[in-house]
């Protein structure tokens, strides 16, 4: 009998020096992936491939994290579009992907570039080419979850809807609708986590982001974690004058942060100082460590370290309502080109291929390579593979009566297609319950104005409580807004993407929870 890899542990120190070698091979693949697809398949075309090895260094330590640490059965997750390479080989290292796929990266029938529910074979959860539609999407997959929840069609645990996004990605004003959008107001299961490498395509961000973007967060009710500084780094705070390093690094503009990390040892020692207003304690400071330690102690960010990771995410976890988690990170981490404005899109050489695998420990024979499963790292890759493949299939949806094609109604007279659509629903809800109690209606605060009033009369509007009782109102209204966890219309703010995001994760019911609604 198979010893399960959580027993292999005494403590977590020892399971992260298993996920540092998991982590290690993660990053090997994905940029081998890289480099094959452009350097060594044939391409008689002579065609661009590209692919993106620095922006999927970024976010190794992360998703190694996610996978093989933190996920449960049930979690959906949205990653990141150019961590495309990082999700296949994870997937491959689950055993969710044959072998041969790694070879056909960006190929014709191959992975995709970026995450595809329809095209990848390795189940992706969210289809994220387009920047910031699969960022937001687990919002509005948490929502369809709360929806079905309260309604009854489906019981079992909570699952959590986790979005990976970069932080450039931020951006995007898609984003900030989402997470303005009041429907989104104290749904538990809502995690992202953004890869604050502090880098867009083609250069550094200007300024210090993080505040502003902690206080849109904060003002829409999201809980804000920051994962910042790794274990190494914080241990260097403890020590005499350390906080000179800590207030040194907090005031350094994103700009001078990326280039001092790539600064030779030597230049560190000489740049730290003149940037801190206390140069001769702070050369006293880092002169206690040589090169290698000094260097590898100013990138030890928290999105590289599994046990500030594990903290932020069980902080994260003890939050009420949604929550984000900003890691800190390195474009290119561990690559030639770490921190450059301009690496978004280089490639990494054939000879800097052989030394990432020489610094990563990987023999000739394993540039393909999974773990032995009898190996500390096999066994938690197997542990990690059942832990989120149990249950492996949705619900099948509970059998429905046969819809009629038409219904028991006339209309005479001239009427509008909006009048028609809204009698249409109120016989619905009246002559077909089957099919009436699996219709959920949705609308950007047009409600009236769309001929909804009837239906929703009925039905209710859809939210988690009962609203607050109030005095009657002393006019007559045609629309009765009372809100219900078992009402089947959702109304959105004035936000049409988020109109058209709700949509789209309610058509995905089946998929996401197992159970079969029709959205309108």
């Amino acid at each position: 009998m198979t010893t399960p890899a959580s027993a292999q542990f005494e403590n977590s120190n020892d399971r992260d020096k298993v996920l540092l070698e998991i982590q290690d091979r993660v990053l090997w693949l994905a940029m081998q992936m890289v480099h094959y697809a452009n350097k060594v398949r044939p391409n008689p075309d002579g065609a661009k491939v590209g692919g993106h090895q620095a922006s999927s260094a970024s976010i190794v330590t992360i998703m190694t994290a996610l996978y093989f640490d933190y996920m449960k059965a049930g979690d959906k997750i949205s990653v990141k579009p150019h961590a495309s390479p990082v999700f296949h080989a994870i997937q491959y290292l689950l055993g969710n992907l044959e072998a041969s796929y790694l070879k056909g990266l960006r190929a014709f029938h191959g992975l995709q570039s970026y995450p595809s529910r329809t095209k990848d074979p390795d189940g992706v959860d969210f289809s994220t080419g387009s920047m910031g539609l699969g960022a937001v999407a687990p919002n509005f997959a948490a929502l369809v979850h709360e929806y079905i929840r309260t309604h009854d069609f489906a019981s079992g645990p909570s699952h959590r809807y986790i979005s990976l996004v970069g932080d450039a990605e931020l951006d995007e004003g898609a984003v900030w609708e989402a997470i303005a959008e009041p429907a989104m107001n104290g749904l538990d299961n809502i995690l992202w986590v953004v890869d604050f490498n502090r880098q867009s395509l083609d250069r550094v961000i200007p300024g210090i982001r993080y505040q502003s973007w902690k206080d849109m967060f904060s003002a829409n009710g999201w809980q804000v974690v920051a994962a910042k500084y790794g274990t190494r780094m914080q241990a260097a705070f403890a020590e005499p004058h350390g906080e000179l390093l800590r207030q040194c690094i907090d005031e350094l503009s994103n700009e001078a942060y990326q280039r001092l990390l790539r600064l030779s040892p030597a230049e560190l020692r000489k740049w730290l100082p003149l940037k801190s207003g206390y140069p001769r304690e702070m050369s006293e400071l880092i002169s206690r460590r040589d090169d290698r330690e000094l260097q590898d102690l100013f990138r030890n960010l928290g999105g590289h370290d599994f046990a500030e990771l594990r903290k932020a995410f069980a902080q994260a976890d003890e939050a009420a309502g949604p929550r984000v988690v900003f890691a800190y990170t390195l474009k290119g981490w561990m690559l030639p080109s770490v921190g450059h404005p301009q690496n978004h899109s280089v490639l990494l050489t054939a000879e800097q291929m052989e030394e990432l695998r020489n610094s990563l420990g990987i023999t000739a024979e394993e540039i393909w390579s999974g773990f032995h499963p009898q190996t500390p790292a096999g066994l938690l890759c197997r542990e990690a593979s059942l832990r989120l493949k149990s249950p492996s299939h949705p619900p099948t949806p509970r059998k429905e009566s046969v819809f009629p094609t038409s219904l028991h109604s006339s209309f005479s007279g001239k009427t509008s297609t909006q009048q028609t659509f809204g009698l249409i629903l109120t016989s619905i809800a009246r002559d077909l319950p089957d099919l009436a109690k699996r219709v959920v209606t949705v609308s950007p605060d047009v409600a009236s104005s769309t001929n909804l009033g009837g239906w929703i009369n009925k039905v209710h509007v859809w939210g988690r409580k009962e609203k607050e009782p109030l005095p009657e109102e002393t006019e007559p209204t045609a629309l009765k807004c009372r809100e219900s966890p078992i009402g089947q219309h959702i109304e959105l703010g004035i936000s049409e993407n988020n109109l058209f995001m709700a949509l789209g994760q309610l058509g995905l019911s089946h998929e996401l929870a197992g159970e079969l609604i029709y959205p309108i």
